[in-house]
C-alpha cells in the first residue's frame, strides 16, 4: 500500500502549522483590509442590519477590490446585472489563478475544487504556487487549510468592521471613521507586492 493514500495526523499537524505561519502576513493584511471594508459597508452602504450583511459577503465575496468599490453601488442600489458586470470585470483575472491550478487538483471533488478556486485571491495564488510539498495530498491540504485560515481572517475583519461602526455610529461620525481609514484600501496591494518579492527572492536563491 503506498504510503501517500493518507496523511498521517503528524504530518497533518505539521502542514496547519506551516500553513498558519505561511498565512501570519496574509492575517494582518485581510483583518485591516476587511475592517476597513466592514466599516464602509455599515458607513455609506445605506444597510440595515450592516454586521450581518458583512458577515454574509465576506463569506461569499472574498475580493478587496469589489468589498470597498461595491459600496457606492449597494448605497445606490444599482441592477443585480450591473453590479454582476462590474465584479466580473474587476476579478477577471482571477479565472487565469484557476486555470493555472487545475493541474493540481484533476481530481479533487467538484464541490472542494469550487471552493479552492473561489479562495484563489492575489495573495492565496502567490502561496500556494509557491508551496513545495511534492506529494498531491499534501499540496492539497495545505491548499485547503490556508484557504480556510485566509477566509477566516477576512470574514472576522469585515464583520468586526461593521459592527464597529453599528455600535459606535450614533456617537463617533461615520465620515470621521472613513476619513481616518484613508489609504489603507492599499494594503492589499502591498501585502501582493510584498509576497511576489520574496517569492522571487526565493527562486533566484534557488537558482544559484
Amino acid at each position: 500500500m503506498k504510503r501517500d493514500i493518507q496523511i498521517q495526523a503528524y504530518e497533518k499537524r505539521a502542514i496547519v502549522k506551516r500553513a498558519f505561519i505561511d498565512s501570519i502576513p496574509v492575517l494582518m493584511g485581510y483583518s485591516t483590509m476587511g475592517f476597513v471594508a466592514g466599516v464602509l459597508l455599515a458607513a455609506k452602504g445605506n444597510l440595515i442590519l450592516a454586521p450581518l450583511w458583512a458577515f454574509l459577503t465576506s463569506t461569499l465575496w472574498v475580493t478587496g477590490t469589489m468589498s470597498i468599490a461595491g459600496v457606492p453601488e449597494i448605497a445606490r442600489h444599482a441592477s443585480f446585472c450591473a453590479f454582476a458586470l462590474m465584479t466580473l470585470m474587476v476579478n477577471f483575472r482571477y479565472a487565469f489563478y484557476g486555470f493555472s491550478m487545475l493541474s493540481r487538483w484533476k481530481k479533487v471533488p467538484l464541490l472542494k475544487k469550487a471552493y479552492l478556486v473561489l479562495m484563489l485571491t492575489d495573495e492565496n495564488y502567490a502561496l500556494e504556487y509557491a508551496c513545495r510539498l511534492q506529494d498531491p495530498q499534501k499540496n492539497l491540504y495545505y491548499c485547503t487549510v490556508l484557504s480556510m485560515l485566509n477566509h477566516s481572517y477576512w470574514i472576522v475583519g469585515l464583520t468586526i468592521g461593521a459592527v464597529v461602526v453599528a455600535v459606535l455610529g450614533h456617537v463617533v461620525d461615520p465620515d470621521s471613521i472613513r476619513k481616518y481609514t484613508n489609504g489603507m484600501e492599499f494594503s492589499m496591494a502591498a501585502l501582493f507586492i510584498v509576497i511576489l518579492t520574496d517569492q522571487i527572492r526565493q527562486f533566484l536563491e534557488r537558482r544559484k
